[in-house]
């Protein structure tokens, strides 16, 4: 399953009904390919670091700061 968003493109690989890997291109780089988990980690680390602001402040739907060496 391919989403395209802007300028990167998104695919999963579900086997047995459930997604397996997850995997983000962006500008025509290599596919980069993630288990759902590390896709939710960037994906809350993204939010947080670059979502809408509200009065200087990140969105109130980002939940964690991660760390690098997590």
């Amino acid at each position: 399953m391919f989403d395209a968003v802007s300028c990167y493109t998104v695919e999963q690989r579900v086997v047995a009904g459930e997604t397996v890997w997850v995997a983000i291109r962006a500008r025509g780089a290599e596919w980069s390919w993630l288990t759902p988990e590390e896709a939710a980690q960037i994906g809350e680390q993204w939010v947080e670091r670059y979502g809408k602001r509200q009065g200087g402040q990140a969105a109130p739907h980002a939940t964690r700061k991660l760390d690098a060496a997590e």
